[in-house]
């Protein structure tokens, strides 16, 4: 029994830092299991960069040490088509596009207007002392714009068509069908002290389908559009969008804005 109290002794004696000796090793494995996590952070991510063919006109130019400051308000969608449940047809992201398209640029400072209200409600907690001592925006700091810049998505179609020759069985030629999408999206910069418009460009762009199926057409391989059902429309536009967005904030350099 003696012998029995002296094991159960020696144990409890000695249970902690056999415990603590361990902890080490534990932390060393998770700290080894976090750092080939983040090594892998590009097999375990599911997104991926959306870019369109324009995107790399950006990517190439050189940052300039002066930038003009343009404010961003929004990018309307002046075309008035609507769906069937009364969503509209054409994104209603060109703005987020466009602010987008102005940082990968890194020619301009951008000046987000889009949720002004947001902004000022932070502003005004500060003015009204309703935030902790050393928190909040500095007031009076604000940066203010070079230039407004607006526009508009003016134009939006995805047609089929039907015309020139397809596949002659027997001696009689028959017709190829096709579907094109096209969008335009008008854009300007207004200088924010005359009010004057020293910019402007009106872009169109379009894309031809190839037919995969009775009634369904893929743009640029992996945007299908459903005719029938008018499945994937949006996306397609969406795309064009996006591109003549990119190209427009090209053509403001290329101006020397």
């Amino acid at each position: 029994m003696k012998a029995i109290y002296v094991l159960l002794s020696f144990l409890l004696i000695f249970s902690g830092p056999m415990v603590a000796a361990e902890a080490p090793d534990t932390e060393l494995d998770s700290e080894e299991k976090m750092e080939q996590i983040l090594e892998s952070s590009d097999e375990i991510m599911l997104s991926e960069p959306n870019v369109t063919t324009a995107t790399q006109l950006l990517a190439a130019l050189p940052e300039p040490e002066e930038k003009a400051q343009i404010a961003v308000y929004n990018i309307e969608d002046s075309t008035g088509q609507f769906k069937t449940g009364g969503s509209t047809v054409v994104t209603q992201g060109a703005v987020d596009m466009m602010i987008t398209a102005l940082q990968r640029s890194r020619q301009f400072k951008v000046l987000d207007r889009t949720d002004f209200g947001d902004f000022m409600n932070e502003q005004n907690l500060q003015a009204e002392n309703r935030l902790a001592d050393g928190e909040g925006p500095i007031l009076g700091e604000m940066s203010g714009a070079d230039y407004v810049l607006s526009g508009a998505i003016t134009e939006y179609q995805v047609d089929k068509e039907t015309g020139g020759l397809g596949i002659s069985i027997a001696g009689i030629g028959g017709s190829k069908e096709v579907a094109r999408a096209t969008t335009a999206l008008d854009v300007r910069l207004t200088d924010s002290t005359t009010g004057e418009v020293v910019w402007s460009e009106s872009l169109k762009g379009e894309i031809e389908g190839e037919k995969v199926g009775v009634q369904a057409f893929s743009f640029l391989g992996s945007n299908i559009v459903e005719f029938e059902t008018g499945r994937g429309k949006q996306e397609v536009i969406n795309l064009i969008v996006r591109t003549l967005i990119e190209e427009a904030v090209f053509k403001m350099y290329d101006a020397g804005i």
